[in-house]
């Protein structure tokens, strides 16, 4: 432990000296907790995430609680609210902020996620999809013996890509008979992510498959404007299941 203690702090130095003229005037180092430091260059603070850009242009988010404290305090001296972008000066000359633009599909979905909370179902946050720059719509339901086998397997996947990448959001669609029975079955599976409100499915043009795709369990990979990048169906109707979905969403983020 006092190793790995000596070894952050040697490297939470060095973030400052590369800040200081070795590195890219853009780029800086920031190191974990467990002692590991990337160059990046910090973008902004997105509720309890920090998006970051690699030097090859790809930006990503990263938990804030596993920074260093001394990189933490630098993320707090840095950032700025993640919901709101600078404007331009009004007439009086005073600057005001405006909402940050969303993806078109999280944008689709505002005010139509729900959580479980206890027994019941309540308004997710609407901050949930904020940062989200891929989104998983599993549609499933509790009558459905193979949704069931598969569910487990994809709450282990979700619990675990999450760590590595917050950018990643999934949202449940239900096939099952009531909002009793949707808001039973994911209390049952402890499904970590929100669900569109079972009254909201025909008012969600967006998140209706074609024909070709209505089986369940149905697994399908979005980007945050609603493009699909991998789905359980091949164009021809051929089912290839959930799981190879899973897979793909692996390799796209390189878990």
């Amino acid at each position: 432990m006092q190793t790995a203690s000596l070894l952050s702090r040697a490297l939470t130095v060095m973030a400052f000296v590369f800040t200081a003229g070795l590195l890219p005037a853009e780029l800086s180092t920031w190191t974990n907790l467990d002692g590991q430091a990337m160059q990046a260059e910090f973008l902004a603070r997105k509720g309890d995430s920090v998006s970051f850009r690699k030097d090859d242009g790809s930006t990503y988010l990263y938990p804030y609680a596993k920074l260093t404290e001394a990189d933490r305090a630098r993320v707090d001296a840095l950032s700025k609210p993640a919901s709101t972008t600078p404007a331009p000066p009004n007439a009086s000359g005073t600057t005001t902020t405006a909402p940050a633009p969303a993806g078109k599909l999280a944008a689709s979905l505002a005010g139509k996620l729900v959580v479980t909370k206890g027994d019941s179902l309540v308004p997710s946050s609407g901050e949930r999809l904020g940062g989200a720059r891929f989104i998983a719509v599993y549609y499933s339901a509790h009558w459905c013996p193979p949704c069931r086998a598969f569910t487990p397997e994809l709450v282990k996947f979700y619990n675990k890509a999450r760590t590595r990448r917050p950018e990643l959001e999934f949202i449940f669609v239900s096939s099952d008979k009531n909002e009793n029975a949707m808001a039973g079955y994911m209390r049952e599976y402890k499904m970590p992510w929100p669900a569109l409100r079972f009254d909201a499915k025909k008012s969600t043009p967006v998140l209706q498959r074609p024909a070709h795709e209505r089986g369940i369990p149905n697994l399908v990979f979005m980007d945050a404007d609603g493009k699909d990048l991998s789905t359980s169906f091949t164009p021809d109707g051929e089912y290839r299941g959930p799981s190879a979905v899973l897979a793909d969403i692996e390799k796209q983020l390189k878990l």
